[in-house]
């Protein structure tokens, strides 16, 4: 089973290699390593945006809880490519490269100050190592897949995962991150699809083709796993809504997210694509869900559980090539994912802690000569925890939960008003409630209320737009400077 995993690697290694002959050159600045020197066009924001929000949230854990849930859970992609996509484009995305910044903490020190602008930094980079973890977690898991179990997952599979991650950013920076996602959304648009049409070629000499897998889930009762539109309270609670939340407003706040937008050569070119870009985040995620519950519906492949059971339904029905093929598909939207998130957290570092915080004074040349060190440096931070235990569900929701206030002031302060001390009460408190909720949850807090999104979201809201209407402070920052004489920043809100 060695074949498809050094067909992986093989893919993995040529395509960085290439990256790093074509585009080293091009990085002479901190500007170029961070930003792609600003001149990304249309198509590669497209679908490097396209790409860097799926991850393992959008492949295993959606076919994995397809076993429970059913195609409702497609929800998850819908939502972010007809919601998260499209408010980055067209609002925060050109809301934020007006300010002239290059991270996003140093947007929220023009709304609150230095103080609020190191918190954010802190809360960066701890919660989305988290969520880099994972990534890590999942990419191993599609190399243990790709060998077929040969390979030691820890620690065997977990290094290899580390050594992509990084390899997939380091000598480029996002130019190299960009191209490489920019091609790695075509082959997993293939890769996947391709996969389905075998797997449907099998099904049909096999198993009465596809309405033979819908009558085996007649016979027990649950022909609704395949109604798009079951909105039974577990897909509200557990997928509509916390998807919504989650994603709009940790990943409003989060740089890794915001990568291939503020790269672009001018704000046309970050919503020019919007439409390809939602659809290709939404449709390079149904082939997993399909595979994995007609997998569910044949007791040969269905016994091996839900977590396992695209590798092994593909190991069994497809060519070896095919296979291998699919498994690269998962590899690159977990590679993405995590590969940004590592660089925006050292981007972060390097800017507003290293920079901002202890030498404000540091040349371009230093913090370029940073970027790279600082790279492994949080590939390693999230890796190191990887070797040791997976993440815990209501960890994930508490890292993710971080963000939901730090997003309401960010976007107050942009829109609306700027009170630096409704801004940190509303932090404070919210904060408070996270940790409370989150390991002490109250005997009373029952059904949805029991996940500490619910409270948070509802204290960042409630609280915030109270603070913010009684306490005094100045106009929104997009307002104010629309207004002024003297357009020091550029407002483009459309």
């Amino acid at each position: 089973m060695w074949g498809p995993l050094l067909i992986a690697i093989l893919y993995f290694v040529v395509l960085i290699g290439l990256a790093n002959y074509f585009l080293h050159s091009r990085v002479k600045t901190m500007v170029d390593f961070s930003m792609g020197g600003q001149s990304l066009t249309w198509g590669l924001v497209t679908l490097a945006l396209a790409l860097i929000p799926h991850g393992s949230g959008h492949t295993m854990s959606l076919w994995e809880s397809s076993s429970v849930l059913g195609v409702a859970v497609l929800w998850w992609p819908i939502i972010v490519g007809g919601a998260f996509i499209p408010i980055m484009m067209f609002w925060t995305g050109p809301w934020i490269r007006s300010l002239k910044v290059e991270t996003i903490p140093e947007a929220m020190g023009l709304l609150y100050g230095n103080k609020m602008r190191y918190l954010h930094c802190c809360i960066q980079i701890a919660t989305w190592t988290a969520i880099a973890m994972a990534e890590t977690l999942a990419t191993a898991g599609a190399i243990y897949g790709l060998c077929g179990g040969v390979l030691p997952y820890q620690p065997g599979c977990i290094i290899i995962a580390f050594l992509l991650m990084i390899g997939y950013i380091i000598f480029g920076g996002v130019l190299e991150l960009v191209w490489i996602s920019t091609i790695n959304v075509i082959v997993m648009t293939v890769g996947s699809y391709l996969a389905l049409f075998f797997l449907g070629t099998w099904l049909a000499a096999n198993a009465g083709g596809w309405d033979g897998i819908l009558a085996t889930y007649a016979q027990v009762d649950q022909l609704w796993k395949f109604d798009l539109f079951n909105f039974s309270p577990e897909i509200l609670f557990q997928v509509v809504i916390p998807v919504s939340v989650l994603h709009i407003c940790a990943g409003g706040v989060a740089q890794g997210m915001y990568i291939p937008l503020l790269s672009a050569r001018s704000d046309e070119d970050c919503r020019k694509g919007f439409w390809i870009c939602s659809l290709t985040n939404v449709v390079t995620c149904f082939p997993w869900v399909v595979i994995a519950l007609c997998g569910m519906a044949i007791p040969a492949f269905a016994a091996i559980g839900p977590k396992l059971i695209v590798m092994e339904i593909a190991l069994k029905t497809m060519p070896q090539w095919v296979y291998a093929l699919l498994m690269v598909s998962l590899l690159t939207s977990v590679l993405s994912t995590g590969s940004a998130i590592i660089m925006g957290n050292a981007t972060v570092f390097v800017n507003d802690i290293l920079k901002g915080a202890c030498n404000p004074k540091m040349s371009d040349a230093t913090r370029l000569r940073l970027m790279r060190p600082m790279i492994l440096v949080c590939g390693l931070l999230a890796a190191i925890p990887a070797l040791f235990a997976p993440i815990l569900f209501p960890v994930f929701l508490w890292a993710f939960s971080f963000g939901i206030p730090l997003f309401m002031i960010f976007l107050f302060g942009l829109v609306w008003k700027r009170s630096t001390s409704a801004a940190w009460i509303t932090v404070i408190v919210t904060y408070v409630v996270n940790f409370w909720w989150t390991f002490a949850t109250p005997t009373w807090a029952k059904g949805p209320w029991e996940l500490n999104m619910y409270p948070v979201t509802v204290c960042s809201i409630v609280l915030g737009i109270i603070l913010f209407s009684i306490l005094p402070g100045k106009a929104g920052l997009l307002k104010s400077n629309s207004n002024s004489q003297t357009p020091a920043i550029k407002i483009t809100t459309t």
